[in-house]
């Protein structure tokens, strides 16, 4: 048997299970993201998107993230600022603006940097500032 496929029955890739249980676990994790978010929201808690990536959109419109949940979305990326996000129409903005105007809260779309982005964001948690992550699990830092 190749050595790929073999791996792929080890975590049981060939079961229909493993998908449903998939399935229940982003359905688990959507659930409890927005519910989070819209109870940092009924607080008047500012909440901002940290990072326009591909991944934020993914969640965004599977989660039914909209411009009620979070402010805007701060990216780096020249072409990106001043633009919307696709499908929820979520401003994205310099990442001047998020340095300038610190949130209460970021949620975390660039999660696969996350140790770097920590690192460099220490002055946004040393003035309280609050990270929300959602993979592998939805919480707050």
């Amino acid at each position: 048997m190749h050595i790929q496929l073999k791996k792929e029955m080890d975590i049981g890739l060939h079961l229909p299970e493993t998908y449903d249980k998939f399935k229940l676990n982003c359905e688990k994790s959507k659930k409890n993201l927005i519910k989070i978010l819209n109870e940092i929201k009924m607080q008047s808690k500012s909440i901002v998107g940290y990072a326009a990536t591909s991944k934020s959109t993914t969640i965004i419109n599977y989660c039914g993230i909209t411009n009620e949940h979070i402010d805007y979305i701060c990216d780096t990326t020249p072409i990106k600022q001043n633009k919307f996000s696709p499908g929820a129409h979520i401003p994205v903005k310099p990442y001047e603006e998020f340095q300038n105007n610190y949130p209460d809260y970021a949620l975390l779309f660039g999660y696969n940097h996350f140790k770097e982005i920590m690192a460099k964001e220490q002055k946004f948690m040393d003035q309280g500032g609050k990270w929300i992550t959602y993979v592998p699990e939805v919480k707050i830092l």
